[in-house]
């Protein structure tokens, strides 16, 4: 790598500086290494028991907690220490309701739409959780610099360009749900009413986050999306996020980054969406084994709207509709994501944004 003029279009590798050293590191080997790094600092002992086939519910419990809490302590813990530049893209977005989609965009929107050439999306839209501080040794394989972070509202850092997606809360339960069974090596073992609720209750952390970027949904800094209106209109969803974060492109880049950044397209290449290195390490510190094909972020026959409600057994639709209404619809008066979806899709149509 030539360091003066940064790394080849659709580089797989970035210089990791340590000290007055250069050593260049294949990005995935590099995230694999501070995943490692991140589980080794929570390390929580897994009991005999935990790799058995099957868990009583009192295990399914312990087990669900300590997992969720080396999940939480990985991807949430870390407090980001970072001054974004003005042209930083930050996909600021909560689980499960679009974080990979955007920041594939995004990518692909830098790289003028080509053949994507990583082994895994965080090798070039990094979390900012697990960068740490290694966050300005790190070179991205073109500009604007692109990152990624679950981090709620108030932990954001702000400075750059900010992309927020919402997504139907019912259907981000569900994707959860199927997405977490596989990520956390649970494979079935945790009763669904269980890791359902315990899923409904840690993501009740992000109805503020909603209620926030609705507030500031017209500043400068911060691109509001809903899943439902890039599902809706993907080509013209492609163009303003490219407005927004400062990418030309032709016509024929456009194109190709819709093309790319399809559902159809991000499933061929699977295995570059199923989060591969956290799974390895999340595995090599509990002990278990995953299964032969995870769940990834970008999930096989996934990708719809309206699946959680037709899965979802009744009573836990009611509680996210409980909930909705208690955070939600309080405050701002709409009786579901969809009419708070067109209510702003309504006014960008009058203000002609």
């Amino acid at each position: 790598i030539n360091t003066a003029s940064g790394p080849p279009i659709g580089s797989r590798y970035l210089l990791y500086i340590v000290g007055s050293q250069s050593i260049v590191l294949s990005s995935s080997a590099m995230c694999f290494r501070l995943l490692t790094s991140r589980f080794e600092r929570i390390r929580s002992p897994a009991p005999e028991w935990a790799r058995a086939e099957h868990w009583t519910p009192e295990q399914q419990a312990q087990e669900l907690k300590r997992r969720i809490g080396i999940r939480i302590g990985v991807m949430f813990g870390a407090e980001i220490k970072f001054s974004p530049r003005p042209t930083d893209v930050i996909v600021a977005t909560p689980p499960k309701c679009g974080t990979t989609w955007v920041a594939h965009i995004c990518n692909q929107l830098r790289m003028r739409g080509c053949e994507p050439d990583f082994d895994a999306i965080e090798d070039v839209v990094p979390h900012l959780e697990v960068l740490g501080e290694s966050v300005e040794t790190l070179i991205q394989p073109a500009a604007p610099r692109i990152f990624a972070t679950h981090k709620a509202h108030g932990l954001v850092p702000r400075g750059g360009k900010i992309i927020v997606c919402f997504r139907d809360p019912i259907d981000v339960i569900y994707s959860a749900i199927l997405f977490l069974d596989s990520q956390m090596l649970l494979k079935g073992r945790v009763a669904m009413p269980l890791l359902c609720m315990s899923v409904i209750d840690k993501w009740k952390v992000f109805y503020p986050s909603l209620l926030y970027w609705w507030e500031h949904r017209n500043d400068e800094d911060a691109l509001l999306l809903f899943f439902d209106d890039l599902k809706e209109d993907h080509s013209g969803s492609v163009r303003r996020i490219a407005k927004f974060i400062g990418v030309d492109c032709s016509e024929e880049e456009i194109g190709r980054v819709v093309h790319t950044t399809t559902h159809a397209e991000m499933v061929r290449h699977y295995s570059r969406f199923d989060n591969h290195n956290f799974v390895r390490a999340l595995s090599n510190i509990i002990g278990d084994v995953p299964q032969s094909e995870v769940v990834g972020r970008i999930r096989k026959g996934g990708g719809k709207s309206g699946e959680g409600g037709e899965f979802l057994p009744q009573e836990f639709k009611q509680e996210i509709i409980k909930l909705w209404q208690e955070f939600v619809e309080t405050k701002l008066g709409f009786k579901d994501m969809n009419e708070m979806r067109l209510a702003w899709k309504k006014e960008k149509l009058d203000k002609k944004v």
